[in-house]
């Protein structure tokens, strides 16, 4: 709703006319508009009221009294911190399968989470995860066809191929932003164990402002038959883009983003990536969690990223840790993870751990033994994001990091698939996908920490929505 408040000078009484006076000949106030924003608001209430000589305006008349009363209830409003035009975009970027035409692909977007404006960010480019936003916010990477690497700008200007690359089998990315927000690091991983033919892992450094342009710095051969022992893992990257770790004759290795400084940081050979556990990088990259051990009875061990200061952190051989990913909280203090009872194949009674890395003790956070998933800390760190509940039959839930006030969130969505939770970065909301029941699609939505203003940002166009990311503010 927009409109306008007239005030001619002449207003006055026959008997006391208004003398004339050096003012503005009109004053315009636009009230739901984003046009407000880019107005020069008035600094005082003594402003208004100058404006109308208020002195001289007697006796007034009940509409300029009703006018006037109007006019500083809306500059009150408008002048609070809670306008709508005062708060900052978030800006959401995610992908949706859509039908254009006989042709069926993968489109990228961003959406304001406020306004639910879109926009098109690669038309005509079909996009696979990841997407990773530069640490500034302002250029985005995503994968095409499995094959290339691409970066935007947020507008959806600057559409660049950064990497161009030949088909492989089972295709895998990895990339991480430089802190610089200039430079890429990426890996990619093409997997060679089911086959006879050895796969690859390849990293490769891009400088986004072209001057450099895109270096390969490893090509290592991986799996085929009899596996090759130079590299027995895909690539694990920093999150500042500075580092790289890797299984190499079964022990940790890492080397620097350009291949200088190879270094190996554990002593014992082992079981260091079984059952599909990874090595995990703390957020301040100065740490790599890892497990160790016969699955599925393995421990969780941390080690420096200079081969100091290793800890197994769980130190019970009758353990189970289920979901071999372990997640950091974002100031690299705590890791969260589920436990599962022995024997318990069915994965239905589980619970949620903290480990304190440098108290080297475990609390059990849910005291709920059920089927948990989803794991996602909140940038601030005080909460942390789960779902829980059987396939396609899953609710949402926070808990706090100390284990209290467990809330669950969007009570009205029949259960169903939920996945891929994102925090935006101020920990106000939480962006996820969610299977709808009827329909069989699945579509992007937001809600605020709170459980409330539950918001569905796809439409009828979005037959799946995928791969939530903020942007960084």
């Amino acid at each position: 709703m927009r409109f306008n408040l007239h005030f001619p000078l002449g207003y006055g009484t026959a008997k006391r006319p208004v003398p004339q006076k050096p003012l503005p000949q009109e004053f315009k106030l636009s009230v739901g508009s984003r046009d407000w924003a880019s107005s020069p608001p008035l600094k005082s209430l003594l402003q208004i009221l100058q404006l109308f000589s208020f002195n001289k305006l007697w006796p007034i008349s009940a509409i300029g009294l009703f006018s006037l009363t109007l006019l500083i209830s809306l500059f009150l409003s408008l002048q609070g911190p809670g306008s709508p035009a005062a708060q900052k975009p978030r800006i959401l970027a995610f992908t949706a399968l859509q039908r254009r035409r006989s042709e069926a692909r993968n489109n990228l977007f961003a959406v304001n989470a406020t306004s639910w404006a879109r926009r098109e960010l690669a038309p005509n480019i079909d996009v696979s995860p990841p997407l990773v936003w530069s640490p500034n916010g302002q250029r985005l990477a995503f994968v095409s066809g499995d094959t290339d690497i691409y970066t935007v700008n947020a507008d959806g200007s600057r559409l660049t191929k950064q990497f161009a690359g030949d088909a492989c089998k089972a295709a895998n990315f990895e990339i991480a932003w430089f802190s610089n927000s200039q430079k890429l690091l990426f890996a990619r991983y093409c997997n060679g164990y089911t086959s006879d033919t050895p796969g690859s892992q390849s990293l490769y450094t891009s400088d986004t402002s072209g001057i450099q342009g895109t270096k390969l710095v490893r090509n290592l051969e991986v799996g085929g038959y009899p596996p090759k022992t130079e590299i027995s893992s895909q690539f694990y990257l920093s999150p500042d883009g500075q580092q790289v770790a890797f299984v190499k004759d079964k022990n940790i290795y890492k080397m620097n983003a350009d291949g200088s400084g190879m270094t190996k940081l554990t002593k014992i050979s082992g079981e260091y990536i079984s059952g599909g556990s990874q090595l995990v990088w703390s957020p301040d990259s100065t740490k790599i969690a890892f497990l160790f051990g016969a699955y599925p009875k393995q421990q969780i061990y941390t080690i420096n990223a200079d081969g100091t200061n290793l800890k197994n952190l769980t130190n019970n051989p009758q353990n189970e840790v289920y979901k071999v990913n372990q997640f950091w909280s974002p100031d690299s203090s705590h890791i969260a993870y589920y436990y599962n009872k022995p024997g318990d194949l069915a994965s239905e009674q589980q619970d949620i751990y903290l480990l304190d890395i440098n108290r080297g003790t475990a609390k059990n956070l849910t005291q709920k033994p059920r089927n948990y998933g989803e794991l996602s800390w909140s940038p601030d760190g005080k909460f942390i994001a789960f779902v829980a509940g059987e396939f396609n039959n899953q609710k949402l839930y926070t808990i706090n990091a100390d284990g209290n006030q467990l809330n669950q969130l969007a009570p009205r969505l029949e259960p169903s698939g939920i996945s891929e939770l994102a925090w935006s970065s101020d920990s106000q909301e939480i962006a996820f996908i969610y299977n709808e029941i009827q329909g069989d699609k699945s579509n992007l939505y937001v809600i605020n920490r709170d459980g409330s203003a539950l918001t569905k940002l796809t439409n009828d166009k979005d037959l799946n929505a995928s791969s939530p990311v903020w942007q960084p503010q």
